[in-house]
């Protein structure tokens, strides 16, 4: 029974997205929300924003229905849906008001601590204020922003965030369902079926973008998704880095190196390595493809570590693997083409 909720919220969520996109694009339109290109944009003609709102929509929905599943987690539940929403609404704000970036990271860092507080709390009864639970707070506080922000980085081409997004909300869809957690699970697929409808109208050339209120937004949900994961269903919480590795990769290799070149890495640039390889000549198309190609080996392996086949050491150098060789490819070829 749950397996066959599961597929017809797949499937609703994707038609729902499908027609919702529709409708927040001709909103944009008519309110002149534009992503308008600039020197570090990656696409050459005006294009609605705020597209991400529909997935946003489908989540809140599904979040609803899941509340009267049996033994739903109510209080987790409504935190993850309140903390989801708080980065929507934050996003949203800033396509269209474009918010100083210093409020939109103090805003961030507020929602975050609201959230982790309470899931220390309350949803951990063994919790004390000590060295190492402060420590804790901070690291996860940490986390949550670091995450809805490297949604954020890596929302840069056509597809590219949708893609992550199928993937990611589908296997940890199957995680959750297979730790008994039928109402997360139900509330993952359908982000993931939010995504592919939304897909139809950005993939490229994209008819709107995601904008930060779908960036952020999926972002943080990911990230609480391993936090509660890991702390209340026992979930290897490597195997939610090994599933995100693209992603967080990409935006903390380039970070990394930004900082070490003393450059201004807090301001918007066009280094990322999935931006020099457009830069070279490929398209978003075959960007966005080679990402879902690797997305689906690394959930392939994550999922070994879930099930408990391949050890989480092994998974994590296979990862490395993977990813290392490209990445230093694209470093050794397009370096030169980084425009900041």
């Amino acid at each position: 029974m749950a397996n066959v909720l599961i597929i017809i919220t797949f499937f609703f969520s994707t038609l729902l997205s499908w027609l919702l996109t529709s409708r927040v694009r001709q909103y944009a339109l008519k309110k002149d929300l534009l992503d308008i290109p600039n020197a570090r944009s990656s696409h050459s003609v005006p294009t609605p924003r705020g597209g991400g709102l529909s997935i946003i929509i489908v989540l809140l929905l599904s979040a609803v229905a899941s509340l009267f599943l049996p033994n739903a987690p109510v209080p987790l539940l409504v935190s993850l849906v309140l903390a989801t929403v708080a980065y929507a609404i934050l996003g949203w704000q800033d396509d269209k008001h474009d918010l100083p970036a210093s409020i939109r990271f103090l805003f961030q860092l507020l929602i975050a601590t609201i959230f982790t507080a309470w899931l220390a709390w309350y949803g951990t009864p063994e919790f004390t204020l000590s060295i190492a639970g402060i420590a804790i707070i901070l690291s996860s506080v940490l986390w949550i922003a670091w995450m809805a922000n490297l949604y954020n980085f890596m929302d840069g081409i056509d597809g590219i965030s949708a893609v992550e997004t199928i993937i990611l909300g589908t296997t940890t869809s199957y995680w959750f369902a297979m730790s008994g957690a039928i109402s997360i699970a139900i509330i993952c697929i359908a982000v993931a079926g939010a995504a592919l409808g939304f897909l139809r109208w950005n993939w490229s050339p994209a008819k709107i973008f995601m904008g930060d209120v779908g960036s952020l937004a999926l972002g943080a949900f990911f990230a609480i998704m391993a936090m509660i994961g890991s702390s209340s269903l026992g979930i290897p919480f490597s195997a939610f880095l090994i599933l995100y590795a693209v992603y967080l990769a990409d935006s903390g290799v380039t970070l990394l190196r930004r900082m070490i070149k003393r450059e201004r890495w807090w301001q918007a640039h066009r280094c990322h390595f999935y931006q020099r390889a457009v830069q070279s000549g490929y398209s978003h198309a075959q960007v966005s493809l080679a990402v879902m190609v690797i997305n689906l080996l690394l959930a392939v392996l994550a999922s070994l570590v879930v099930v408990d086949i391949l050890d989480a050491n092994i998974a994590l150098l296979a990862c490395l693997i993977i990813l290392a060789p490209l990445m230093f490819l694209i470093n050794s070829r397009f370096n030169r083409i980084c425009r900041k």
